[in-house]
């Protein structure tokens, strides 16, 4: 027996020697990479393509403080890895203005940009490009920390694009756009057959006037002809403000993406499902503020989720209601309208809307396909004086569960049966009214989600709306905490 402890005791030694080497081994290594990463100081004069000839993975390339005019600022396949990515930065964060004719392009792995200010844009077809070449993309790359701002007095009329994502798993975050009056999509994310998995997140979309025309999107996801490609893009954390180009605020044109827990606030739009299937649109707020115009979330295609959104105040109808279910094209071409079908609205509250809900837009001898076996539950409608429903055309096949209620000073006639019940709601610091009980809210059957508005965990009895009042509350995305660190934000 003896022996047999002192063999354990040799053997646990041993492996722990062993563990102290490989430890010492990862520092080592991690110590000589670091000693390796070389910084690569470049100016507006500098040749790129000798000094990017000597980018190693693990370097950073700054660009020297000042104001770049007309550059052109090309990285192509930098070699970045996982463990050690590539940085392109500021030499101070927004002390780097590039503005005129400048571009700037980057392919490769692992690339990070962060730290730049682009002021007043001209000339070119696309500021910040996720790639060097139609072939050579970026992948697993980001850019973070950066503004891209027009001035009041610019007067670019060329169409343009000011960040457009190609390539796989990368990710635009804390960045700012803000005063694009020409046309053209703020930011792009174009869609091949293969899904791009990217992220946007954490950044403040600021203040976009009137086009008066198409092509004044915030935000685009795809095309119509690629629009039954998955894309399976995630834009969550933003804060839209003011975005008022034209009636797409967001144009999803591609499948399988997730918008959750961003705030509108103040936008002239819609979050619009335009082409492509099984979208999620989740947790997110809409604050109209009784603006003219503002709206909520359009859905055209099939199997599209819209759960657990707050939507108060808007001012929008027809294809900028609350929520807009559209009338389809029978065997709809790509560039058509999809029929609606198979989407599931539950757990969403609508306060103060002018329109709460719109469906069978659009209806006529083309768009003949009425919204087809769609399902509304567990929502809860404060319409004040506003209309509830508009209906253009009948759906078929309409699913219609305990949904709630409150007495209203118009009196119209419901185009469903409600239980029509007294809420208790009051206002709480993030600008919401919530419960403040769970009683009058309290739904008859299962929950159609398992979360709230704040991401967390429903109680076991079903709340009916967005919120469950014994969850913590969530911090909404807004002027503070979105957009670069080194930005003062103002809403």
């Amino acid at each position: 027996m003896a022996d047999l402890k002192l063999t354990a005791l040799l053997i646990n030694t041993s492996l722990q020697k062993c563990v102290k080497s490989v430890l010492l081994i990862a520092v080592a290594l991690s110590a000589t990479l670091s000693l390796d990463a070389a910084e690569h100081i470049v100016t507006p004069d500098t040749d790129l393509k000798p000094v990017l000839k000597q980018v190693k993975s693990g370097d950073s390339v700054v660009l020297q403080n000042g104001t770049w005019i007309d550059a052109d600022l090309t990285f192509d396949e930098l070699p970045g890895t996982s463990k050690a990515p590539i940085h392109i930065r500021a030499q101070t964060p927004g002390k780097v203005i590039l503005t005129g004719a400048t571009q700037f392009r980057f392919s490769g792995s692992y690339i990070t940009v962060s730290g730049l200010l682009v002021r007043d844009p001209t000339g070119v077809s696309d500021v910040i490009q996720f790639r060097t070449h139609s072939e050579r993309h970026a992948q697993h790359c980001r850019v973070t920390d950066c503004s891209i701002e027009e001035s009041p007095d610019s007067h670019e009329k060329k169409e343009s694009r000011w960040i457009s994502i190609y390539g796989t798993n990368n990710r635009v975050d804390h960045c700012y756009t803000a005063g694009k009056k020409n046309r053209g999509t703020t930011l792009v994310v174009w869609v091949t057959e293969q899904p791009g998995n990217h992220r946007i997140d954490h950044n403040h979309f600021g203040p976009r006037p009137k086009l008066g025309s198409n092509g004044g999107e915030t935000l685009r996801i795809g095309t119509s002809d690629v629009s039954e490609f998955d894309s399976k893009t995630t834009v969550e954390n933003n804060y839209f403000h003011a975005c008022d180009g034209e009636a797409e605020i967001v144009s999803n044109k591609s499948c399988d993406n997730v918008y959750r827990h961003n705030t509108f606030d103040s936008c002239s739009g819609a979050l619009t499902l335009r082409h492509g299937h099984r979208c999620v649109v989740d947790g997110n707020v809409f604050f109209g503020r009784k603006q003219s115009g503002t709206g909520g979330v359009r859905i055209i295609g099939e199997s599209h989720t819209v759960t657990n959104n707050y939507f108060e105040g808007l001012r929008g109808d027809s294809e900028r209601a609350a929520l807009c279910l559209m009338n389809g094209v029978p065997n709809s071409p790509l560039h058509e309208y999809a029929p609606v079908r198979n989407a599931k609205v539950a757990h969403n509250t609508f306060i103060d809307c002018k329109v709460s809900v719109e469906i069978g837009v659009g209806v006529g001898k083309k768009q003949s396909a009425v919204p087809d076996k769609c399902e509304f539950a567990h929502n809860v409608f404060v319409p004040g004086k506003w209309e509830l429903f508009r209906v253009h055309a009948d759906p078929t096949g309409l699913s219609w569960v305990d949904n709630r209620l409150q007495p209203r000073t118009r009196k119209d006639t419901p185009f469903r049966e409600f239980r029509e019940t007294k809420l208790s709601m009051q206002r709480t610091d993030d600008g919401l009214l919530r419960p403040s009980g769970s009683d009058s809210f309290k739904a008859a059957l299962a929950s159609m989600v398992s979360q709230d508005i704040d991401g967390f965990p429903r109680q076991s009895s079903v709340i009916c709306g967005c919120d469950d009042p014994t969850t913590k509350h969530k911090t909404l995305a807004n002027a503070s905490n979105t957009g670069p660190s080194w930005r003062k934000q103002t809403p």
